[in-house]
């Protein structure tokens, strides 16, 4: 992902927030649209109730005061009759309130008109009673006047007006089952929509800097991670890609000081080692340019091979030392590394009086690179051999268990001068003839470079327990 199209986690947050109030406020749109609608309708009925209420009470009240014309005219005006007058008002300005539009307050208008034309009529009836004609004159104008028509126009647009209203009402009946549903559909595509977003913009890269920060974990420092997804988690995959490269270059200059700082330990130890058989060399060479027997030039022959391969075992060791370990691990049966080991030995067990004892466990396999692991396993068997004396028993046992194989070597010697130090860059002291110091730390290298441990105890009848254990790991 882009710089240009980064999304802050921060922003996605706000994206689910803001969907969430969206979902809420089409929600409340729909209902508040549903309410609207339905508190409009009851509004307008009402009000068109009230409007026909009003214009049929003005059209009771008017018939009545003209059926009553003839009782007001031989008694005269009174109370009542004034009241009436005053209700028909009334009603009136009722229905003028209540009036919205054109069509209506034109009704209204002339209702109000032929009304006034009735009232003119019954007032000279009122103030004229001796005139026969003046009688019918109201009548006549209810019968033949606009009253009627007004009304009728009225009534008709009232009733026009309120099948409007129902059929309005009736649409929104037959589509609010859908539009109910519209928030819901909406809301879950949104969410699907989010929660894509959320797993490509954050789930995802997430785990996949959880399993490149593992893969640094198990000391792949060259291993990069992939700056993808929310702005947060790049910037963090940045950070972690400067951590490992900084590291992988510390570890490299770490490794090559401690190399050199191994080097410069084993110096005084190589002109040590080197010097005396050299010295020796060369006095056997001298040797040679006086006159001697054939008998003393053998030996002496002897002599400086034998120094010489104490040399060339020497300079093996020291190179197997400082190189750096290639594991060729293959599946092997752990009894028979041992084994092989033991079989190294040849005839120094007899020629040294020892007996062996060899107790095996459980056969189980390990994935280790064999012969390696085998020169390791032989250098700790010498040691111990050469340690104990004539007439004793050199002890060699193996274990499994469902996590790890174990080798155990109890020799009868006066037990080790010196702990070894696995941490050590430099050989270990040694009072062996043919010794280079370097057997327990090649030993610790190997065994250590397969993920065991190499440990030295005192065994329980004297002289010096070894103790080796490795994982029981196999190749699937």
């Amino acid at each position: 992902m882009s710089n240009a199209h980064s999304l802050s986690l921060k922003s996605l947050i706000r994206r689910y927030q803001f969907a969430l109030l969206l979902i809420l406020a089409a929600a409340a749109g729909v209902g508040g649209l549903w309410a609207n609608l339905w508190q409009s309708g009851y509004q307008a009925s009402l009000r068109l109730n009230g409007l026909l209420v009003e214009a049929q009470a003005v059209r009771g009240d008017l018939y009545r005061q003209i059926r009553a014309i003839d009782e007001v005219r031989a008694r005269g005006p009174r109370e009542d009759y004034w009241q009436r007058l005053y209700r028909i008002d009334e009603h009136f300005y009722r229905m003028r309130g209540y009036a919205e539009t054109a069509d209506e307050q034109a009704s209204i208008a002339r209702m109000e008109a032929a009304y006034g034309l009735i009232l003119a009529a019954m007032n000279r009836v009122v103030t004229n009673p001796g005139s026969a004609a003046a009688a019918d004159a109201p009548i006549d104008q209810w019968s033949t006047g606009d009253f009627e028509a007004a009304y009728n126009a009225l009534t008709a647009e009232v009733a026009a007006e309120r099948d409007r209203l129902s059929e309005r009402l009736g649409l929104w009946n037959r589509l609010a089952p859908w539009l109910a549903w519209l928030p819901l559909v909406f809301g879950l595509a949104l969410a699907v929509w989010l929660n894509r977003r959320f797993v490509r913009d954050f789930l995802q890269p997430l785990q996949r800097l959880l399993d490149g920060t593992g893969e640094l974990a198990r000391g792949d420092l060259s291993h990069r991670l992939n700056a993808q997804g929310v702005t947060e988690l790049r910037r963090l995959a940045e950070t972690v890609n400067g951590m490992a490269a900084e590291l992988e270059a510390n570890r490299r200059a770490l490794v090559e000081r401690e190399r050199q700082a191994a080097l410069g330990a084993l110096v005084p130890v190589i002109a040590h080692n080197i010097r005396n058989p050299l010295a020796g060399i060369r006095a056997n060479a001298q040797m040679l340019d006086r006159e001697a027997d054939t008998d003393e030039v053998v030996e002496t022959g002897a002599d400086i091979i034998d120094a010489a391969d104490r040399l060339e075992r020497w300079l093996d060791a020291l190179l197997a030392y400082l190189h750096p370990l290639k594991l060729d691990r293959r599946d092997h049966v752990f009894d028979d590394i041992v084994d092989g080991a033991v079989a190294a030995l040849g005839g120094r067990l007899a020629a040294a009086g020892l007996t062996l004892d060899r107790e095996r466990g459980a056969a189980a396999r390990v994935a280790v690179d064999g012969p390696l692991l085998e020169q390791a396993l032989h250098g700790l068997l010498a040691n111990a051999l050469e340690a104990s004396p004539p007439e004793t028993t050199l002890r060699v046992a193996t274990r499994a268990t469902d996590a790890q194989v174990e080798l155990v070597i109890d020799d009868a010697g006066p037990g080790m001068a010196v702990a070894p130090d696995p941490e050590a860059r430099a050989p270990l002291p040694t009072t062996k003839r043919r010794g280079t110091g370097l057997g327990i730390p090649f030993a610790y290298k190997v065994i250590h470079g397969h993920g065991g441990s190499l440990d030295y105890s005192a065994a329980p009848d004297g002289g010096t327990r070894v103790c080796c254990r490795l994982p029981r790991e196999t190749i699937a």
